[in-house]
């Protein structure tokens, strides 16, 4: 019989498995360095010039096969991005301040004779901008980074040119530009994608100096970028749609059939309505537009248009048009899945143009739209009522939805 042996030693219980633990990565507040956009524009050039040929044995060729009648034609290659060269300079720092800007593009342009390749030769265009930028005290000429995003090139056959030049040739170039300005600083974000804006800021003759106080980062340009975003982006689409207008002070037309007739110190004009807006695409206030036409079906043109017609101008033929100048907000109704997008524009009568405000209202349910505008004075010189259109809406998530998530499900 086996004897058995005790286990030496003291023993172990086996431990209690514990769950494997996660990481959270839950979305915070973060600091982080990174080079702000203090402004950012997009816009393009086109060159058209003719240019002689450099090589002598190339422009004879050329004059002998033309005066030949052989056919002569001529490719324009554009040049890789990274061998367009840009050179930024601030003429004058402010917000805005003026920037000057020369691009040098290198094109390359062959000469073929009767299906053969007779040169090839480099023709360098250049393009001398002066912008205006959000350039305060603090950024320097390395804070603007400017690129090409595309360059064409077209060239037509050669023209003959006078002795001795020789045979011309024809080059179009255009260049698609993308301008910068950048400065590291240190914030505490929440992002999202941002887009450009038009390069619409006219360069004045004078620049008033801004006096700017010492920061540790250059001031912000809030005023002009990044674009205020919106909570509601929208579309209409009305093409001479049936429209009963008030002209002055009246409420708003749009009941029982009437003819053009006064109605609260107002005119009743029965027309047709034109309209086609956007309005903060890409949830962006920068990116809205719209244009309207009011056209008066009930009285014929008149060589005397005006463009703030009394109650007793009835002969007066009340068409006009009106383009937007500027945005200054939009509101959302999320009830009504609706929107109103206010601002100032230019009402045109026939030549004869005014300031006025806008208030552009956009409803989904009936699709439909309302425009109504004010003078200077404030005082309302013409309502649209309510008048068909082919409505697109969609509200936009902002930073304000992000953050009421965030409470609700903390």
């Amino acid at each position: 019989m086996k004897k058995r042996k005790p286990i030496r030693g003291s023993q172990t219980p086996t431990p209690t498995p514990t769950p494997i633990p996660i990481d959270p990565n839950d979305l915070a507040p973060e600091c982080i360095r990174v080079d702000k956009v203090y402004d950012w524009v997009f816009f393009s050039n086109q060159y058209e010039n003719k240019n002689f040929i450099p090589d002598e044995a190339c422009r004879t060729a050329v004059s002998e096969a033309i005066a030949a009648g052989d056919t002569v034609d001529v490719e324009c290659s554009p040049p890789d991005l990274n061998d367009v060269i840009c050179n930024a300079t601030i003429i004058e720092n402010g917000n805005p301040g003026r920037v000057s800007i020369v691009w040098t593009v290198p094109v390359e342009v062959t000469i073929i004779i009767n299906g053969n390749e007779a040169c090839t030769f480099t023709v360098r265009v250049q393009f001398d901008d002066e912008i205006m930028l959000c350039v305060p005290e603090g950024i320097t000429a390395e804070n603007i980074n400017c690129r090409a995003t595309d360059v064409q090139c077209r060239s037509n056959r050669p023209l003959m040119g006078p002795d001795p030049f020789g045979p011309m040739i024809p080059v179009r170039v255009l260049l698609c530009k993308d301008v910068q300005v950048e400065y590291p600083v240190k914030l505490e974000v929440l992002a999202k994608f941002c887009f450009p804006r038009p390069n619409n800021i006219p360069v004045p003759e004078e620049v008033l100096e801004c006096p700017l106080d010492a920061l540790e980062f250059p001031p912000q340009c809030p005023d002009i970028f990044p674009p205020a975003n919106v909570e509601g982006q929208a579309t209409a689409l009305a093409r001479n749609e049936e429209t009963v207008a008030t002209f002055g002070p009246g409420g708003a037309a749009g009941a029982g059939g009437f003819t053009t007739q006064q109605a609260n110190n107002g005119i009743i004009v029965v027309g047709t309505s034109t309209l086609e807006a956007e309005l903060g695409q890409n949830c962006s206030l920068a990116n809205s537009n719209f244009t309207y036409t009011f056209d008066d079906t009930e009285n014929g043109p008149t060589p005397t248009p005006t463009p703030n017609p009394s109650p007793e101008d009835e002969i007066f033929d009340y068409s006009f048009t009106m383009v937007p100048t500027r945005f200054n907000g939009i509101e959302v109704d999320e009830v009504n899945d609706a929107l109103t997008a206010f601002g100032e524009g230019e009402r045109s009568f026939n030549g004869t143009t005014e300031h006025v405000f806008f208030e552009l209202r956009v409803f989904t349910n009936p699709q439909s739209f309302q425009l109504i505008l004010r003078n200077t004075a404030g005082t309302q010189v013409f309502d649209s009522g309510i008048v068909d259109a082919l409505v697109r809406y969609q509200e936009c998530d902002t930073f304000a939805d992000l953050l009421n998530n965030n409470n609700n499900n903390s």
